[in-house]
């Protein structure tokens, strides 16, 4: 009678500690939170540093070569791990990070409905690429194929080193000879893009001063 008596006292003891080794605690779930915070857009989310992601699109991504495609495709990752929806601490938005200059730009005055049409964003990134080109065509002519603070230098290179930090930089770069190197805010200079972007084809797109989206 005692022995089964003890029996009975342990069970709610064993169940009470099997239930707390599986609910979460508090500070848990504080700290498993997504980087990216929410898709609603309009709400605040997150894109991380450098040192929160692999920055390195072709180990996960599918292998799409040097093409446009491939290069549109690691370009995202690399802005926002892909994600249409993210708009990071600075008020940058989207699969590819514009800002609001750039999307004025390209013909884009609605960060929500930028936000919320995938296919907009992609025809965004298109035109935007068609204005760098028309800026840097002939520093593209002049400095292709050169080496530059250790860098070599090519089309895809200098159009998404633009798009991390802007034609004037690059422009900056190339003039001074690498003496100038632009930083963006995550403190990620050109020359990173520049070496990572190099070497994509992107003949397809060519460069037009008037581009505009369409959709």
């Amino acid at each position: 009678m005692i022995k089964r008596f003890m029996k009975l006292s342990v069970l709610p003891l064993i169940v009470a500690f099997v239930a707390l080794g599986f609910s979460p605690s508090k500070k848990a779930e504080r700290n498993s939170s997504s980087i990216f915070i929410s898709e609603i857009v309009g709400e605040p989310a997150y894109v991380p540093y450098e040192f929160e992601v692999n920055l390195n699109p072709k180990m996960e991504a599918p292998f799409l070569g040097k093409s446009y495609l491939g290069f549109s495709n690691d370009l995202g990752l690399s802005e926002s791990s892909g994600n249409y929806k993210a708009v990071n601490r600075l008020g940058y938005v989207g699969k590819y990070q514009f800002g609001w200059s750039a999307l004025k730009w390209v013909g884009i005055h609605s960060k929500r409905l930028f936000l919320n049409n995938p296919e907009l964003q992609e025809e965004a990134l298109s035109t935007l690429i068609s204005l760098n080109k028309w800026v840097l065509k002939d520093y593209i002519s002049q400095y292709q194929g050169q080496h530059i603070a250790g860098v070599q230098v090519t089309e895809s290179g200098l159009i998404a080193a633009a798009h991390l930090g802007g034609a004037g930089n690059v422009i900056k770069f190339l003039e001074s000879e690498g003496e100038t190197i632009f930083a963006d805010a995550n403190n990620v200079p050109i020359t990173k893009y520049m070496k990572h972007f190099g070497g994509y084809d992107l003949s397809s797109i060519l460069p037009d001063n008037n581009a505009r989206v369409t959709l």
